[in-house]
């Protein structure tokens, strides 16, 4: 069969294309809708987190509250116990010192030479001690510094003076010294 069309050639049936934009021509719009919905998202998960730290304090608060009393207490404990601290120190340092004057004497007892006399001992501070005496001569008073120095008490001992004088005519050498004591360590072995 032969077909005639009769229809001008710009009447006929046409094919329609539909153009789409392109892509370029949405991105005004759709960006600041997409940085809108992302403001929005921010904003009520900053809102819920905020949501739970107020929920977190009132619950931190309300513990502190509940527990106010226990930490008062633990306080007053702890100071309480540096005060026992501080008192059981002062006696644990009396107790290690208790015998170290009595040693002190000992030592010097041991080493006063016989013919001299000792008149005068006090102690300067903690850790040095002043010695007067009076002797018949240099002699004994060099022996009894280089003695002195020897003992474990007495660490070095000064020479600060000596002076010639008289006691019911008979010629005395009077002597003055210092010297720096120290405790030795304790040897537990031996109990000294």
């Amino acid at each position: 069969m032969i077909r005639i069309n009769l229809l001008a050639q710009d009447e006929g049936p046409r094919r329609r294309s539909i153009k789409l934009p392109a892509v370029g021509a949405f991105a005004p719009a759709v960006i600041p809708i997409v940085v809108l919905l992302a403001c929005g998202a921010t904003f009520f998960l900053q809102q819920r987190t905020v949501g739970q730290l107020d929920s977190d304090i009132a619950e931190a608060k309300e513990e502190s509250r509940r527990l106010a009393p226990q930490i008062a207490r633990i306080k007053q404990l702890e100071r309480e116990r540096a005060q026992l601290d501080m008192r059981l120190d002062a006696i644990t340092n009396l107790d290690r010192e208790r015998y170290f004057r009595v040693h002190l004497m000992s030592e010097l007892a041991r080493n006063f030479p016989t013919n001299a006399w000792l008149t005068e001992y006090h102690e300067i501070n903690p850790s040095r001690v002043e010695v007067k005496g009076i002797s018949f001569s240099n002699f004994i008073v060099a022996d009894f510094l280089r003695d002195l120095g020897k003992s474990d008490y007495y660490e070095i001992a000064d020479l600060v003076f000596t002076q010639r004088g008289k006691i019911k005519d008979v010629k005395m050498l009077e002597f003055n010294l210092t010297a720096d004591v120290n405790q030795p360590p304790v040897d537990f072995a031996s109990g000294r």
